[in-house]
């Protein structure tokens, strides 16, 4: 059957960096620091510093892990205790509530407000939500899956409750390149008194579109980072030595491959926008950051699994319905833009006709 996957995909493009030859058989006998390589320590020190202001020492305030992902829970093991809460979005990415229960937390949701098909953060429900075992919160800004660029009023209300209650933040930043229409992506380790209590966590995924690379890394207190590269030691070893000299690539081509990859994005998100008054009985969200579209579908039905299995059974398209990401996501599907253009608007057809 052929089936259109807008629920992830491979990204496109590629970067043309990976074209040129590297010299991975000399890495793959070296052995690893379970923090990362210090020259890509240090680039990566200097991209956090010019990006955002933030000044970490590369030796103490730098961990490379497995992707963005295993970078949460041993930021969270060295965070929380067992038994401790630890406050989410909802609704946020799947992976977040699992980590915390791995690290022996519990995750303790706090809906996103809505204003028409716009989500934004509630200060008056984050500090409901404190309790006495609050110990940490997750933010993801831009996020996902809404498509939300925080504000900087937004992340000062996140900021005030932590240091009101003495919580850890775990910022995780990994679209901090897709960001759209004047909006700003702003760290909330840039705001005052919050460098010392949030761990921050980006991607070379997303940024760079090399999802297969498994690079992450996370910037923090060396406390925090100082446990964070024992587990690595004990768990991992270190960061594949030859991806990590492929990150170092990807970061000296930065400049370019940023602006290229976001003019691609740019043109896919004109194609959904395209499609907003042929949608009936789907109202689109305006994409602000990250690669996904969401698109309210409850008019047409309350359940977002049984729609995007109707989508996938009639217009052999696949989607990501909502409820995946919690029940602040339910009613909604998450649409995929990391794909070619061209199949982007093929599925973003499918489903036109599916709905007429």
């Amino acid at each position: 059957m052929d089936v259109i996957n807008l629920g992830g995909g491979i990204p496109d493009p590629m970067p043309d960096f990976l074209a040129r030859p590297l010299a991975f058989a000399a890495r793959l006998n070296a052995g690893g620091d379970p923090a990362g390589d210090m020259e890509l320590r240090r680039a990566l020190a200097a991209k956090l510093l010019r990006d955002q202001g933030l000044s970490f020492d590369p030796p103490t305030g730098i961990v490379l892990t497995t992707g963005a992902k295993q970078a949460l829970l041993p930021a969270l093991l060295a965070m929380i205790e067992p038994g401790d809460e630890v406050l989410t979005f909802d609704p946020c990415w799947v992976s977040y509530a699992p980590t915390i229960r791995l690290a022996g937390g519990i995750p303790k949701p706090v809906p996103l407000a809505r204003s028409g098909d716009s989500f934004h953060l509630d200060a008056a429900l984050l500090r409901h939500a404190v309790g006495d075992r609050t110990r940490a919160i997750i933010v993801n800004t831009p996020h996902n899956p809404t498509g939300r660029v925080f504000t900087h009023d937004e992340l000062t209300d996140v900021a005030a409750l932590a240091l009101d209650h003495n919580m850890w933040v775990l910022s995780d930043e990994s679209f901090d390149k897709f960001v759209f229409d004047g909006h700003r992506h702003v760290s909330i380790a840039a705001l005052e008194g919050m460098q010392r209590r949030t761990v921050v966590v980006q991607s070379f995924s997303k940024a760079f579109a090399l999802p297969g690379a498994r690079v992450g890394y996370a910037a923090g207190p060396a406390s925090v980072c100082a446990a964070m590269s024992r587990f690595n030691e004990h768990v991992i070893t270190c960061v594949s030595p030859f991806m990590q000299a492929l990150a170092l690539r990807a970061l000296g081509n930065e400049t370019e491959w940023t602006a290229a990859l976001q003019a691609a994005l740019r043109l896919k998100r004109a194609a959904i926008e395209d499609f907003r008054a042929y949608l009936p009985g789907v109202r689109l969200v305006r994409t602000e950051g990250t690669f996904y579209a969401l698109a309210d579908i409850s008019a047409r039905n309350p359940s977002s699994q049984t729609f995007a299995r109707w989508l996938l059974d009639i217009a052999h398209v696949a989607v990501t319905p909502g409820i995946a990401f919690g029940a602040g996501a339910e009613g909604f599907i998450r649409v995929n833009l990391v794909g070619p253009l061209e199949a982007i608007r093929t599925g973003l057809s499918r489903i036109q006709a599916a709905l007429a």
